[in-house]
């Protein structure tokens, strides 16, 4: 077995790197870190607890909410850079600053109480929330506040009347993420929690998408569908065969070739089903950036996404229990079929050994 030590020589000997191996991090058992963390928030509560009840006359100002907020995010900042790697010190900021951007919530929605049913409020704390994920120097923290910009965004869309573009706009944000994850380079690590906050939303969304569909069923309301109930599974759509082209235009498969059209063709067909059974197609390209990228935490994402779309699908009040199990049977013939004919008709030299 080949030992750290050993590793380093050969790299240096190839020229990738130079100088001493560095010296190995010494980690704390899990067991220690969960306590620090436990701690870390319960300090953070008392401390809060304890200002709250010295300064209660931050609730009863807007202005002073806001105020007092960005203090609290600004000292979660220092706490971030002071310690990095300190597990009690890390929680202890999370909590800090989660508990200022509350404050900033309370605060902009009190000063835009007469425009809560315009996009103004929701688009500045999700404004608010991206630089967040941009800025602060923490992987849990960047991937709230990623999640947090995109329902508010969502929510922006929602109460402005583009509901449907929502869904749309944040596969094509979550597919750019994760297929440009390479080109990041130093600036990786801010790019992939906020990968993930991005993913999480978007799963959230299409499953909203399907219970405001059996929702508008029950209730016999057809303004909860909107003008264009499709536009957004289109756009998720449209953002899943792109994600399959640039996948294959990296694997350098050409544009005529039938694996190729096959390829294409199965994700249009995926595509289309998501019109039926919203989330499908969002979960599908989660799973095919996931398993491109050799992420498992984001393929196992789009795996358990994909499980609750279908479930959710089956229970909808539109059609009956017999035809969507039809449904779900004869897409699960169609994939099947589909991989038969990837490894014994496109692929025979590589399918012998699948």
């Amino acid at each position: 077995m080949t030992s750290s030590a050993d590793l380093w020589a050969k790299l240096a000997a190839a020229g990738l790197t130079a100088g001493d191996m560095p010296a190995e991090e010494a980690h704390s058992p899990w067991y220690v870190r969960v306590m620090l963390g436990i701690a870390g928030w319960l300090a953070a509560a008392f401390l809060l607890g304890f200002v709250g009840v010295g300064f209660a006359f931050v609730m009863k100002s807007q202005t002073a909410s806001v105020a007092v907020g960005f203090m609290l995010i600004a000292a979660a900042y220092a706490v971030f850079r002071m310690a990095p790697r300190n597990d009690f010190s890390a929680m202890f900021g999370l909590a800090v600053s989660f508990a200022g951007q509350a404050l900033v919530a309370f605060g902009i929605m009190g000063l835009l109480e007469r425009h809560l049913t315009d996009a103004a409020p929701y688009t500045l704390l999700a404004l608010i929330e991206a630089a967040l994920a941009v800025v602060m120097p923490n992987f849990i923290h960047r991937v709230v506040s990623a999640y947090g910009a995109a329902l508010a965004f969502v929510y922006a869309c929602e109460v402005s009347g583009f509901h449907a573009l929502a869904a749309g706009i944040l596969a094509a944000s979550v597919a750019l993420v994760w297929l440009q994850e390479a080109r990041f380079g130093k600036f990786v690590a801010a790019a992939l929690p906020i990968g993930y906050g991005l993913t999480l939303g978007l799963i959230q969304v299409e499953g909203m998408a399907s219970w405001r569909h059996s929702l508008a069923l029950l209730l016999h309301e057809k303004s909860l569908l909107g003008a264009s109930p499709w536009i957004g599974e289109a756009l998720v759509a449209i953002a899943l065969l792109a994600s399959a082209w640039v996948l294959m235009r990296r694997a350098e498969w050409k544009p005529g070739e039938p694996r190729t059209l096959l390829g294409l063709a199965a994700a249009a067909l995926i595509g289309l089903a998501s019109f039926k059974a919203p989330g499908i197609g969002a979960g599908l390209m989660i799973v095919l950036v996931g398993f491109a990228n050799g992420n498992r935490v984001l393929a196992g994402l789009g795996i358990a996404s994909l499980l609750f779309y279908i479930s959710s699908y089956y229970y909808l009040l539109d059609t009956t229990l017999l035809a969507k199990s039809g449904v779900l049977l004869a897409t699960g013939a169609v994939l099947l079929g589909v991989r038969w004919v990837i490894l014994k008709v496109v692929l025979p030299e590589e399918g012998t050994g699948a």
